[in-house]
């Protein structure tokens, strides 16, 4: 008998496995703050954030912090 490899057993398997690195990952922020990512907020309506400002957020959470 031949075993056939079930993705869904693959699926499962990566799902687990992310679960458990984000997990961490927020336990690790949550016990030293100084690690987490500030988030910019304002009061909708009041205000609006500097031109320039949200490219620099995201080029620092999704890159190496270089805008090009």
């Amino acid at each position: 008998m031949v075993w056939h490899y079930d993705t869904r057993d693959r699926y499962w398997e990566l799902r687990a496995r992310l679960l458990a690195e984000t997990s961490a990952f927020l336990n690790r922020c949550l016990a030293d703050p100084t690690l987490a990512v500030r988030i910019p907020r304002i009061k909708v309506g009041e205000r609006s954030f500097p031109p320039g400002l949200v490219e620099h957020f995201w080029a620092d959470v999704l890159g190496d912090g270089v805008i090009e």
